[in-house]
């Protein structure tokens, strides 16, 4: 029984890096949009001279635009195979506590506090 205990706080554990791992995916996809967002601000602006047009400024919102969309698909995608493991670990949680034969503590036969 106590394997059985061990072998659920293992999967537990795990279930919890995961969870990390899936909260640090969600933030690149904040940080990722932003450069989208910066990429095209620079490259709209530029385009309208409405700052300083320069070829390095163009290139610049170009690239923290590709950038930030590569970088938001890989952190998604990333996060969508966590989520799967993550439901994976929990269903062999589930089972593994299914096997253990639990039972219900009834009313008589706790004791009451008078």
């Amino acid at each position: 029984m106590t394997d059985l205990h061990q072998q659920i706080a293992d999967i537990e554990a795990e279930i919890d890096i995961l969870s990390d791992a899936a909260q640090q995916c969600r933030k690149s996809m904040v940080v990722a949009k932003a450069a989208i967002g910066l990429g095209i601000f620079l490259f709209v602006a530029a385009s309208l001279s409405l700052i300083r047009s320069d070829a390095i400024i163009l290139v610049l919102g170009i690239a923290a635009t590709l950038a930030g969309i590569v970088f938001y698909g890989s952190s998604r995608s990333s996060l969508e195979e966590i989520a799967v493991k993550v439901r994976a670990h929990e269903d062999r949680r589930a089972a593994m506590i299914d096997r253990m034969d639990l039972r219900t503590v009834s009313d008589e036969i706790r004791p009451h506090a008078d």
